[in-house]
């Protein structure tokens, strides 16, 4: 999906609980270089050194990275993106260098394969594989997990100020979302080609990825007329803007969600009806990167659930890990933010790749839109 998440960046993390030896197999005195063998050989925890993350905003609180420099006497130095094309576009410019670690999300990592810009390392090669949950360990954008780990599950869905918009005129959906009566005020809408478009064909009874010409044709009638109830059109600020009450409902990421809503009682989130995106953003080796030993150590640190739970605590997110759940605070196990109900859960389609010619369609959609 387009962007991601999308989250504002976080505070400090209190409470981080990590020993020295986290990391499953030991640590090993010698650095590493990228290389093929470093890729593919037998795994051997990285000591000292350093590691280039290329992430979304907010992915790494400065908690977490302080801790794993702590324990692996690695020097870390992260920048951010605010879309996977902003990501690719940096790769493809640099031949892959540049960066060690990089967080594509599901349709991303599929494309970027393609494009040969990420490292195969087969995440099965790491001891702490073992901890990801059954639902993440084939999917359809890596089905064997060679190029990718997951790191953060997610919703696309609508937030509504509950106070001043009654139940029955609730965006319960994207098709009452694009209509619902410009006396609520302005929408908060997703800078994000993808969201849009799908929302968009969702609304028009249509879905992701449609080869209906026709249905990009209803689509773009929709968001023309909707253009005038946009108050926002962004992925940054989002969690703060609701929150505040600058619009009284919007399009948000679920992380973005959880953090308005902690702040703002008043503000419900909603699986819509006619169809929620569910993404996985996750870990993988850029095809340059130079550190490719302490890469391969980042990601099965992050697959320790102990050491990974700030990461959701502080963002707002369920676990792709088996015990990560029941390690989050009781209030979020709660919220339907993080954990779905079996209803909401029967409303997720997971984000899939498009053909060339339908990602055309999108672009022409979404260009047509923010003019």
């Amino acid at each position: 999906m387009s962007v991601m998440r999308k989250m504002v960046p976080f505070g400090l993390v209190a409470a981080l609980v990590l020993a020295t030896g986290a990391c499953s197999g030991g640590v090993s005195d010698s650095v590493s270089s990228g290389s093929t063998s470093a890729a593919t050989g037998k795994f051997t925890a990285a000591t000292g050194g350093e590691l280039h993350v290329y992430t979304w905003a907010g992915y790494l609180p400065d908690s977490v990275i302080k801790s794993y420099e702590k324990a692996t006497g690695t020097k870390v130095s992260v920048d951010t993106f605010d879309s996977n094309e902003a990501l690719e576009a940096k790769l493809k410019s640099t031949g892959g260098t540049g960066y060690d670690i990089v967080m594509p999300s599901d349709y991303m990592v599929k494309q970027m394969i393609s494009e040969g810009l990420l490292l195969k390392f087969d995440t099965s090669s790491l001891p702490n594989a073992k901890n990801i949950d059954d639902e993440f360990t084939s999917p359809y954008y890596d089905t064997k997990l060679e190029y990718s780990a997951p790191y953060i599950v997610g919703y696309t869905g609508i937030v509504y100020d509950s106070s001043t918009i009654p139940a029955a005129d609730a965006p319960t959906s994207w098709k009452k979302f694009f209509a619902l009566s410009s006396s609520f005020g302005k929408a908060q809408v997703l800078d994000d080609q993808i969201e849009i478009t799908n929302a968009a064909l969702r609304a028009v009874d249509s879905d992701q990825c449609s080869t209906n010409a026709n249905d990009y044709q209803k689509a773009s009638k929709l968001l023309s007329n909707f253009k005038s109830k946009v108050g926002v059109l962004s992925s940054e600020g989002v969690a703060d803007r609701l929150a505040s009450g600058e619009e009284k409902y919007g399009m948000a990421w679920s992380y973005d969600a959880y953090q308005a809503i902690t702040s703002n009682p008043n503000l419900t989130f909603v699986y819509p009806t006619d169809g929620t995106s569910k993404f996985v953003d996750n870990m993988a080796i850029s095809a340059g990167a130079k550190n490719v030993a302490q890469a391969k150590t980042f990601i099965n640190w992050m697959l320790n659930p102990k050491n990974k739970e700030p990461v959701e605590e502080a963002g707002g997110a369920g676990s792709v890990l088996k015990g990560g759940d029941e390690l989050l605070p009781e209030k979020m196990r709660e919220s339907n933010v993080i954990v779905p109900s079996s209803v909401e859960l029967k409303t997720l389609r997971i984000e899939k790749s498009c053909s060339n010619k339908v990602n055309d369609y999108y672009t022409q959609l979404f260009e047509d839109f923010r003019r």
